[in-house]
């Protein structure tokens, strides 16, 4: 044997060589050890064999190498025992020699990978698998004696890299981020005002391949985005044209470059708007700035040529007849009655939906919008719900009105909601109703009207237009479709023409705006919940979108969602070299889709670029321009390896509004779970809800509510306090006149108005939100946005009211003193209700609240569930009926003493008036009110449906004895 790198020819012992063991050859081929067996059979020896002791086998006589190989297990035997340990020798010392500069290069990019500055996860993950990649060349570390001239540092080095667990990452992680703390402790302590926290450092400092910084209401997320554009610059891990800074508005941006102006100097980082960097990307590709359309600043002007080019397009017969179709088949979401709990939720839709027939009226249901299109279109004159023709009004009963009439046919159609079984909605009485539809058949029959039936099963299962074409044809009647023209002159004539234009300016905003690809586009329609209203509409708007595009390129113009949708198309095909290897986003949760898009190619684009993102999911407030909540939520799931820094101490508000508005928002369990901590602790509620009437005053001496509490501010606020009046909508808000009439009547405090969107961003002493009431224009809104432009939007989250209640968070963290919450209970707002009802400290006491109004919000409609029931005037006086009319028709009467509203208690209406509290029994037959009346025997109660002749409710009762404990009401 020698040690040289010649080859090494082996011979077993004479004896074994009788029993059939082979001399082998064995040499160094490139990398490999390679071994020749006498009979020409060529193998690779595998490094596990070489640094596996017991490859070598000695038996009492001789010994043998059992090696793996490329192509198995084989093995050398009959070999001397002193020749066998040579010959494995010789084989782990030339296998370390080959290897060994290897490990040592690997080593080094090792060593250099993780000395680039914070231990990414895409480093650790590169460095991890150059370490696994050597560690197979050698599978274990080498003792000193195998090889005396090879060094084994560099082998224990990548063997250590290769078995790193999480926990091992994570100490190097954080031992990097506690040097750098220390080290650049004094620019922490000024860059700012103040010094930044420890959170706010560790923001700075962390460097993962994505990071996701939750900053809380009043945490200094600015605070955050400055200091880490300035500690990569004083650390020299990147030049100021490296680092690229994106804000959404140009006032934000604006903001954003003065503050890192003031505490960086002109350092030469940029705030840019997404627009601009949009616009600027083009122009480096283009050569040359692009020029803006003027339609797109001016919404008004794009409506109106969207309008005109949609008028141009009904000229075409094959559009026309598109559109005819749409309108009357797809202009309202299919949805099943039975699929809704209560009455008032399925009339939720019918008024979210504004659902009418081609003639413009107010229709109960889908159903009948549907029929009530199908006879138009027929040419059949139709009447809505009118009045029997034989007259059926009793005490008990009002007239009968059936669905339909045909006038010039005589014919009357009711269309019937059960399904094949003879089941109603789940808010619907089986019985009465089957009772009712008996009793109608029975009318006709004994009046001698004809009457056609359809059911509501039919129109789900496609058929009940061809059934009402059935009876009609079998009664005789003849269609005549009216021409494309008429329907449409009768569209114009109701504005479903002007309104649905409308419609599609908005659309081509929205679609543009979300730069599709075409898969997106297919997936938007299957994945709408009426894909067939959603394709049908979008076949409407694409000759708009082509006439809308050929205008921008004959004009060889732009608008602002050709910055965002050009300029994917640019970095994504590589036309535009990106400079940045930092890229840091202010208010993430805002982001849409496309501009994810965009910061995801931009990332791509360049190697080891970091994204460094600040947001808030608590203040998400602008799904309806686009924004995708989850893109914060599943931050991970979207970008990759992050790590999240959440800043937990806020310096605006105190402990008080801090859990109010955290208990509050948290509700949603999709909101990311953080603990939020104030530097101010208080033991008191600092949220304070006003319940008065928000009828107007009785005297012009008497406060409204507004000036109570602001009179209340006025009193307990240091002089010069800032005080925000807060609505969901500009128009809760006080006007011009009457502001300046406040601030003069209280000079010591400043009052400013806000809508709670516009408030985003700025803080106050004091806040008053108002406009707490329920309803389409409530709070939180019950507005729903149009189906076709909800399918271009972010999917809808399940949990209800989900942005909104983000906006009420968002209002209240506006506050650093006090919160004041104004309602009034007969109309209160859900969140009204939830907060008073909940598990939350709020301050009940601050101002004096009438009996009735903490009963109010207790009083719903007991008819439809969901409505509220609100006083009216009629002709005969003051009623209370319920808001959710025309729809729902049920009313109370008010209290015969003082007209204030009754509440119900087991079989009494009792008055919510404390000064009151007369109370009336209801009838268990009819549910009329009873009256006392005076017979020949004396006085009894008897129903007020009594009449002396004709159909009656002739219940009565000698006595009915009232429960006084039933004017204590149960606790709100």
């Amino acid at each position: 044997m020698n040690s040289q790198n010649a080859p090494i020819h082996v011979v077993p012992h004479w004896l074994m060589r009788c029993f059939g063991a082979e001399s082998v050859t064995c040499h160094l081929v490139g990398d490999d050890l390679q071994v020749v067996t006498k009979c020409d059979e060529k193998y690779l020896v595998l490094a596990a064999s070489l640094a596996n002791e017991a490859s070598l086998q000695e038996g009492v006589f001789f010994a043998r190498l059992e090696l793996q190989t490329n192509i198995g297990r084989k093995s050398i035997p009959g070999l001397r025992k002193k020749d066998a340990q040579a010959l494995f020798w010789w084989m782990r010392e030339h296998w370390l020699r080959q290897v060994a500069p290897e490990v040592v290069i690997a080593a080094d990019e090792i060593r250099t990978l993780l000395t680039q500055g914070y231990p990414r996860q895409s480093r650790l993950k590169a460095a991890r698998a150059l370490a696994q990649q050597a560690l197979s060349r050698f599978v274990r570390v080498p003792d000193p004696e195998w090889c005396a001239d090879v060094q084994g540092v560099p082998f224990k080095w990548v063997a250590a890299v290769a078995g790193w667990q999480d926990d091992d990452l994570e100490k190097l992680r954080q031992s990097y981020v506690a040097r750098q703390l220390q080290r650049y402790a004094g620019y922490f302590d000024a860059v700012e005002s103040l010094p930044l926290t420890e959170c706010q450092r560790q923001a700075c400092v962390v460097d993962e391949d994505n990071n996701l910084v939750l900053a809380g209401a009043g945490t200094g997320k600015t605070s955050v985005m400055v200091g880490r554009a300035g500690y990569l610059i004083k650390s020299a891990q990147a030049q100021a044209s490296e680092i690229l800074m994106l804000a959404f508005a140009n006032k934000a941006a604006a903001e954003m470059q003065e503050r890192i102006d003031h505490r960086l100097g002109k350092c030469g980082i940029t705030a840019s708007t997404f627009h601009k960097l949009g616009k600027e990307i083009i122009a480096n590709v283009e050569g040359q700035q692009p020029s803006l359309s003027p339609l797109a600043e001016d919404d008004k002007a794009l409506a109106l040529q969207v309008s005109q080019w949609f008028e141009e397009h009904l000229k075409a017969p094959v559009y026309q007849q598109l559109a005819i179709k749409y309108f009357q088949h797809h202009l309202y979401p299919a949805v099943n009655p039975f699929d809704f709990e209560s009455e008032g939720e399925y009339f939720d839709y019918i008024l979210a939906n504004d659902i009418r027939t081609l003639k413009g009226e107010v229709v109960k249901s889908l159903g009948e919008c549907l029929l009530a299109n199908y006879l138009f279109r027929q040419g059949i004159e139709y009447q809505y719900e009118p009045a029997y023709e034989h007259r059926t009004a009793s005490s008990l009963y009002r007239q009968y009105q059936p669905d339909f009439y045909l006038p010039e046919h005589g014919i009357y159609i009711e269309y019937f909601g059960i399904d094949r079984e003879g089941n109603t909605a789940p808010y619907v009485d089986h019985e009465k109703y089957h009772q009712g539809m008996d009793w109608k058949r029975q009318l006709h029959t004994e009046k001698g009207t004809r009457l056609i039936e359809l059911y509501h099963y039919e129109l789900q299962e496609g058929v009940l237009f061809d059934t009402l074409d059935a009876q009609l044809a079998e009664l005789n009647v003849e269609y005549q479709p009216l021409p494309p023209e008429a329907v449409l002159a009768t569209l114009r004539e109701f504005g479903a023409i002007s309104s649905f234009a409308i419609l599609l300016a908005d659309l081509l905003k929205r679609y543009r705006a979300n730069c599709y690809e075409q898969k997106q586009v297919e997936a938007v329609i299957a994945d709408a919940k009426n894909p067939e209203q959603v394709d049908a509409a979008l076949n409407l708007l694409r000759p708009i979108l082509n006439d809308y595009q050929a205008l921008l390129d004959r004009e060889g113009q732009i608008d602002f969602d050709d910055m965002i949708g050009k300029a994917i198309q640019y970095v994504r095909q590589g036309r535009f070299r990106s400079p940045w290897r930092y890229i840091l986003v202010d208010e993430f949760q805002d982001i849409s889709e496309a501009r994810a898009r965009l910061v995801r190619y931009l990332r791509d684009a360049v190697k080891d670029c970091s994204l460094f993102c600040v947001g808030d999911d608590w203040q998400a407030i602008y799904r309806f321009t686009g924004s995708d909540l989850s893109f914060t939520t599943a931050f991970r799931e979207k970008f990759g390896a992050t790590k999240v820094t959440a800043l937990d101490l806020t310096f605006r508000f105190n402990s008080g509004i801090s859990d109010v508005a955290t208990g509050f928002v948290l509700q949603n369990p999709v909101q990311i779970q953080k603990q939020l901590n104030t530097q101010e602790k208080v033991k008191h509620p600092t949220v304070s809800l006003l319940r008065a009437d928000n009828r107007p005053q009785q005297s012009p001496e008497e406060p409204g509510r507004l000036e109570k509490v602001i009179s209340r501010i006025a009193d307990i606020a240091e002089p010069g306090s800032s005080v925000y009046l807060l609505g969901r909508y500009g128009f809760n808000l006080p006007d011009r006149k009457e502001l300046q009439w406040l601030a003069a009547r209280y000079p010591s405090i400043t009052l400013a108005c806000h809508t709670v969107h516009a408030s985003k961003g700025k803080e106050a002493d004091y806040v008053i939100v108002l406009g707490l009431e329920t309803g389409k224009f409530g709070f939180p809104s019950g507005k729903t946005t149009h189906p076709l432009l909800e399918a271009l939007l972010p999917p809808l989250e399940d949990y209800p009211h989900a942005e909104e209640r983000r906006l009420l968070y968002v209002a209240m963290t506006r506050a650093r003193c006090r919160v004041y919450l104004i309602a009034d209970m007969a109309v209160a707002s859900g969140f009204v209700v939830e907060l008073l009802m909940g598990d939350y400290e709020i301050d009940l006491n601050e101002f004096s609240t009438s009996l009735s109004q903490q009963l109010l919000n207790l009083l719903k409609c007991m008819k439809c569930k969901t409505g509220t029931m609100v006083p009216r005037q009629g002709p005969f006086g003051r009623f209370f009926g319920c808001n959710k009319f025309p729809l729902c028709s049920h009313k109370e009467r008010g209290c015969e003493r003082c007209e204030s509203q009754m509440r119900r208690a087991g079989r009494f209406k009792i008055c919510i008036n404390p000064d009151c509290s007369s109370w009336v029994p209801v009838c268990p037959q009819c549910g009329a009110e009873m009256v006392r009346r005076k017979g020949r025997y004396g006085q009894f109660w008897g129903c007020k449906n009594y009449r002396n002749e004709g159909e009656c409710c002739k219940h009565t009762e000698n006595e009915i004895i009232f429960d006084e404990n039933l004017l204590i009401p149960e606790s709100p």
